[in-house]
């Protein structure tokens, strides 16, 4: 798609409409769109904080290579279960999980991570990036532009929405 769009000049009066991924099929899917900017979910260069750094160091020298967005996520996954252990005293039932999860704030590979109290949906940041390139050995990519904070509607089945409270509400079909 991004070759024909490409090929075809689309790209020479519109921006990308997509959003980057992980380090590993970059290389197969955007080379045509070098020089374009786009969101991203994690790049390991992108954040500056111990615990990306953290994450950066560990993943390098235990597999050789720099973490990807499946790394930021796994680790923020371990945090928010070390997090909810220790707000309810190690205590596992769900009612008492579910109350100190929502509303939970807690520092992952990005920063701050929000768990939203309504529907739990982690809010967290997303970056704005230019792809630079494909070939870094090191998969430094991008240039970060800046970066965006997510507010998705709320997207709880049709019986359970009074829980969206005031959030605005939407749908996975699009409805």
């Amino acid at each position: 798609m991004f070759q024909a769009a490409k090929e075809l000049g689309v790209m020479d009066s519109m921006g990308l409409g997509a959003s980057f991924f992980d380090n590993l099929t970059m290389q197969a899917i955007f080379q045509p769109v070098i020089g374009q900017t786009s969101g991203i979910l994690y790049c390991w260069q992108c954040a500056d904080n111990p615990i990306n750094n953290w994450l950066v160091q560990e993943t390098r020298a235990r597999y050789g290579v720099p973490p990807d967005l499946f790394d930021a996520d796994g680790m923020n996954a371990a945090i928010l279960a070390v997090e909810a252990a220790k707000a309810t005293g190690g205590d596992m039932r769900t009612a008492i999980l579910i109350s100190a999860l929502e509303g939970m704030e807690f520092d992952g590979p990005k920063g701050k991570v929000f768990i939203r109290p309504e529907d739990h949906v982690a809010i967290q940041d997303m970056y704005i990036v230019k792809l630079d390139n494909l070939n870094d050995p090191e998969s430094k990519f991008y240039t970060v532009v800046g970066t965006t904070r997510p507010e998705p509607p709320c997207l709880l089945p049709a019986d359970t929405v009074a829980r969206c409270g005031s959030l605005p509400v939407g749908s996975l079909a699009g409805q």
